[in-house]
């Protein structure tokens, strides 16, 4: 997403760890990222936080909106708002509901973990999780966010600091035009249907349910294409652990894919596969479903397409039977980009006439 509006918005001005200087401090941070556990990353985070919070403090309040592309990675939002700066934040993930769906295994519900802001006292990794997410709620003008349920969610656990701020955005289909995959050929049309999952390497992804229904699949004439880079906080590991579980089955770790390469996939693609535990929009199936692929997917927010329940492996492994049994198929596609970025710079636009 950050990329997508990159390129959209290149009048925007994009501070990020390279430019205020934290990557050129230690050229080994971006790799060691995926080794980190939450306590190093919670640390990075408030790193991040001041530098990028002080290099936004150079400009005058009133002539700028600061537009955060995350909350854990973003600028003080206390400090910012008491200051008088205009605010905008980009919701991937609700931060909370994510804790207490992966951390706390649900036994919590999210608007009652919300409340644990007003608690000081607790460590600074769940400080950056309930009082962060906390500061950003109550001194954003507006919160975007890409899905009716997560502002459901939103609103429920902080109620009227909300109220009114909540924007729904979805994100669309953001990947290059597909006259560009014309241009890179992933793999000659052999036939075999091809079967892709395209998200970072992070256990709420789910691709080892994925692995795990491969096993019980009955048909052979298939290829899986595992498209992803290993993600922050023990990425490596999780990776690792990936690869042995698709030792001997007719899987690629195709790593990091983006613009023509991506488009090029999806292209050639038959059946995309979002097995994630949780899913605030559904980013990679809208654009799987823009290049044609038939889609099957977990019970998440973005869920679309033939839902299953990934947990059973038996049941993802006979739905990915049936689809291979279709073969390829001449594809449908809906290529019309994404309006996000337009929108979202209306959205600026609005909150710098406040």
């Amino acid at each position: 997403m950050a990329d997508y509006l990159c390129r959209e918005l290149p009048s925007w001005q994009v501070l990020s760890p390279r430019t205020v200087g934290l990557m050129d401090a230690d050229p080994q941070r971006s790799l060691a990222l995926h080794e980190w556990n939450e306590w190093r990353y919670a640390r990075f985070c408030r790193e991040f936080e001041r530098a990028i919070t002080n290099t936004i403090m150079k400009y005058e309040p009133t002539g700028c909106v600061v537009v955060s592309n995350d909350i854990s990675e973003g600028p003080d939002f206390d400090v910012l708002g008491r200051r008088g700066y205009r605010l905008v934040s980009i919701w991937h993930v609700d931060v909370v509901e994510y804790f207490t769906k992966f951390y706390l295994r649900g036994l919590v519900q999210p608007q009652t973990a919300a409340r644990w802001s007003r608690y000081r006292w607790l460590p600074d990794v769940l400080r950056l999780v309930f009082h962060k997410q906390a500061d950003c709620v109550r001194w954003s003008r507006r919160l975007v966010v890409p899905s009716e349920p997560m502002r459901a969610v939103i609103e429920r656990c902080y109620g009227a600091e909300a109220a009114g701020k909540v924007v729904v955005v979805p994100w669309g289909n953001i990947t290059a035009p597909c006259e560009a995959t014309l241009q890179v050929n992933p793999c000659p049309d052999d036939g075999v249907v091809t079967i892709i999952t395209l998200s970072r390497l992070s256990p709420e992804k789910g691709i080892d349910r994925l692995l795990r229904a491969l096993r019980y699949v009955r048909a052979d004439r298939y290829r899986v294409w595992i498209c992803g880079a290993p993600a922050y906080m023990r990425g490596r590991r999780y990776e690792r652990k990936l690869r042995r579980m698709a030792a001997g089955l007719p899987v690629e770790f195709l790593g990091h894919v983006t613009g023509e390469q991506k488009a090029a996939i999806l292209y050639r693609a038959d059946v995309f596969v979002s097995p994630s535990r949780h899913e605030s929009y559904g980013l990679t199936i809208a654009e799987a479903e823009a290049a044609g692929c038939r889609v099957i997917s977990s019970c998440h927010y973005g869920a679309r397409g033939r839902v299953v329940n990934c947990d059973d492996a038996l049941a993802l492994a006979r739905a990915l039977d049936e689809e291979i049994s279709q073969g390829r198929q001449v594809k449908t596609f809906c290529p019309a980009a994404s309006d996000a970025a337009a929108r979202l710079a209306a959205i600026v636009e609005t909150v710098a006439q406040e």
